[in-house]
């Protein structure tokens, strides 16, 4: 049975011999739900960067220093400089980057053909990552009341960074789950923005058809130190109880969802809106 561990007696720290790399196995990230961060996380006011000193919670600090010693390893495609990045001109503010390598280096995208295209071991896929990309495993502690048990999810990065911190999350890699946003992907990726204290934490998804390069099942994270406009987009209630809205005043439609925290309720909220959707998206 897995139980919390303190960040202090737990490694996420590749040995220093590459041959010891695939024996040490992978670290288990356990955490409770008194460690998910529901309130405080916030921009300052009128500031649309963060100061360099920012207090971090236990799961930012074993991303952030093991997701470092990665880079330091030189495990990543190239190394990752400070960005070149400005807030657009105009009413919408948009967040720019500059990112030549990611352009040039990234692995070559998939040949998608539908949105529901099946998983294909033939393809690159998170079964065939060199070892030492993965950081940790996430693990929800057991036994916690109305909630269900959570899949593992490996925690690895992504050898062609968009920006600092840049990881994959994999909900069971050796299942063979095609890119389709389930429960339990869904799942985590709430409770991976609810364990970080850092308001530039970001986690997405991104399908087939939509940018997605590869057909595993995955979402990205990463630190993004800036505000973007989607936060203070003001919205449209959609249904009488108030939980599902429309984004208003942004470029591209977008969902608004509203529910007291991660669970088959807002599993059962967010499905709604998808599953209408991909027999009309074949490519």
């Amino acid at each position: 049975m897995a139980v919390p561990q303190d960040a202090n007696n737990t490694s996420y720290f590749l040995p220093p011999n590459k041959e010891e790399w695939e024996e040490r196995g992978i670290p288990d990230f356990v955490y409770g739900q008194k460690e998910l961060v529901w309130e405080g996380v916030q921009w300052l006011r009128n500031a649309p960067s963060l100061p360099d000193r920012l207090p971090l919670s236990r799961f930012d600090t074993a991303l952030r220093s093991a997701w470092r010693q990665r880079m330091e390893l030189g495990l990543f495609r190239y190394r990752l400089g400070e960005l070149q990045t400005q807030t657009l001109p105009g009413a919408v503010g948009f967040v720019a980057q500059l990112n030549v390598e990611r352009g040039t280096q990234r692995r070559r995208p998939q040949n998608i053909r539908s949105v529901r295209q099946p998983f294909d071991s033939e393809q690159f896929n998170f079964n065939k990552i060199q070892p030492g990309e993965v950081l940790f495993r996430l693990r929800r502690e057991p036994g916690v009341p109305c909630v269900p048990q959570q899949e593992d999810i490996l925690v690895m990065i992504n050898i062609s960074p968009l920006e600092w911190g840049h990881v994959l999350l994999v909900p069971e890699p050796a299942q063979g789950l095609p890119q389709r946003l389930l429960p339990g992907a869904l799942q985590a990726g709430l409770e991976a923005v609810l364990l970080s204290a850092h308001p530039g934490f970001r986690v997405g998804f991104n399908s087939l058809g939509g940018l997605a390069s590869v057909n595993h099942l995955h979402l990205h994270g990463y630190y993004l130190d800036h505000r973007l406009p989607v936060e203070w987009a003001p919205s449209k209630t959609l249904d009488p109880g108030g939980h599902l809205h429309l984004l208003q005043a942004v470029p591209a439609p977008g969902f608004l969802f509203y529910t007291s925290g991660p669970g088959p309720d807002l599993e059962a909220l967010v499905s709604r809106t998808p599953d209408h959707q991909p027999d009309q998206l074949q490519v």
